[in-house]
């Protein structure tokens, strides 16, 4: 704000004394009135300041002065005073634009749209810009005409080619006027135009959210990604590509951001063990985390279509390092599976699982790990109603389940 403050002191010591040389008024006396106006202003004493203001203009006739004076009355509401003086100025000063705009402002403020319109429009047919433009569009805009406000708008953009410009054009194509195909066509000439900037292409990002146009987020975000190198972008990409299933592309832009953890899960998702078992062993290193020892030995498991001895207990030395810290039941239920089923250690498994069921006693995978225990040490009754349950009850039905209900029924016929 101080900075502020002085930039407008300079600027207005220098426009004073450009008018003093004409005058007979010591340069001193101008500047000092300038100075104690503008602090009046600092402090928000705004129709103080307009008095001192008011005298250095009846020295300098400076028409700067009363545009000053007139803001001043507008920041302090005072919107007679303010029209009644640009009115006025208006007389001294009939072909300077910033009073037509001062009016049209204030009128606006008070929600007298058709007056601001009058006003505006006069400071437009003095001098175009794409400041009076916008303001008459924004007017529109209040007033509902949006296919007029959209004329004045593209008028401004045409002069200026802002970003806040063409994402208001965009805007009031794409909820107003529903031509939402036009309003990402506007957006996308932009930035191929003048580039992405954040400002257009996070527009571009909600138009395409809200059409649910993956291929167009991803589009941009590549774009953004491309300009201002943020791995926040390239994050966005791979999630993209997730969500629509392409998981190779994912792992790609994983890759190139060197995002571990994404690739990790990229890796588990797309059932590539080998390399999902070699970060978790890297996490493990790094970290000392018992999960990650017992996610590698997981992955090991899996990776490996041939169960050999010397894999199994090098899958199983892993386990029960893990979850000597560790006593998640998965990797419990995972490890007494494993047991079970290649007949290691049988009872032994058929512990852990039951640790393992202790947390989540209706587990459809625990319940098959203990019935298939039962089954592997001739407990086929105790299996038959565990894996019925499984079956039945719960409704699970996966070709490993109905595998395990067919043997273990066979089973209890068998013994009787």
């Amino acid at each position: 704000m101080q900075r502020y403050i002085v930039a407008l002191l300079l600027i207005m010591i220098v426009s004073g004394c450009a008018l003093k040389q004409q005058s007979t008024i010591p340069n001193h006396q101008i500047d000092s009135l300038l100075v104690e106006a503008l602090l009046l202003e600092s402090q928000g004493l705004y129709i103080n300041a307009n008095a001192i203001y008011e005298k250095a203009y009846k020295i300098t006739h400076d028409p700067i002065l009363l545009q000053k004076i007139i803001n001043n009355y507008y920041r302090a509401k005072n919107y007679e005073k303010a029209i009644a003086t640009a009115k006025q100025a208006l007389k001294e000063f009939p072909k300077n634009r910033i009073f037509y705009e001062q009016l049209a402002a204030i009128y606006f403020a008070t929600s007298d749209y058709d007056r601001a319109i009058d006003y505006i429009k006069k400071a437009i047919s003095i001098k175009k810009t794409s400041q009076n433009l916008t303001f008459l569009g924004s007017i529109l805009l209040a007033k509902k005409e949006y296919e007029a406000a959209l004329k004045y708008y593209k008028g401004a953009y045409a002069l200026d080619p802002s970003p806040k410009t063409i994402n208001t054009i965009a805007y009031i194509l794409f909820f107003y006027l529903d031509k939402k195909t036009e309003a990402i066509a506007y957006l996308e000439t932009h930035t191929r135009l003048y580039g992405c900037s954040k400002e257009v292409c996070g527009t571009l990002i909600s138009f395409y959210s809200l059409n649910n146009n993956i291929d167009g987020l991803i589009s941009v975000y590549k774009r953004l990604y491309q300009k201002y190198n943020d791995i926040a972008y390239a994050k966005k990409i791979a999630e993209l590509y997730i969500y629509n299933k392409e998981f190779s592309k994912a792992i790609e832009w994983a890759k190139k951001i060197n995002d571990t953890e994404l690739l990790f899960s990229l890796y588990k998702t797309t059932k590539k063990f080998k390399k999902a078992y070699e970060l978790a062993m890297q996490f493990y290193n790094q970290t000392k985390d018992p999960k990650y020892l017992a996610q590698a030995a997981i992955f090991e498991y899996e990776a490996h279509p041939k169960k050999d001895r010397k894999l199994l207990e090098d899958v199983a030395q892993k386990l029960e390092k893990a979850i000597k810290k560790n006593r998640d039941p998965i990797f419990l239920n995972y490890l007494g599976y494993l047991y079970i089923d290649h007949e290691l250690n049988i009872k032994r498994g058929i512990a852990l699982v039951k640790e393992a069921l202790q947390a989540d006693p209706l587990s459809p995978y625990y319940l098959d790990s203990l019935a298939w225990g039962y089954y592997k040490i001739g407990k086929c009754k105790e299996a038959l109603k565990l894996i019925k349950k499984v079956y039945y009850d719960l409704q699970f039905k996966d070709d490993e389940i109905k595998l395990h209900l067919e043997k273990i029924k066979k089973c209890v016929k068998e013994k009787h």
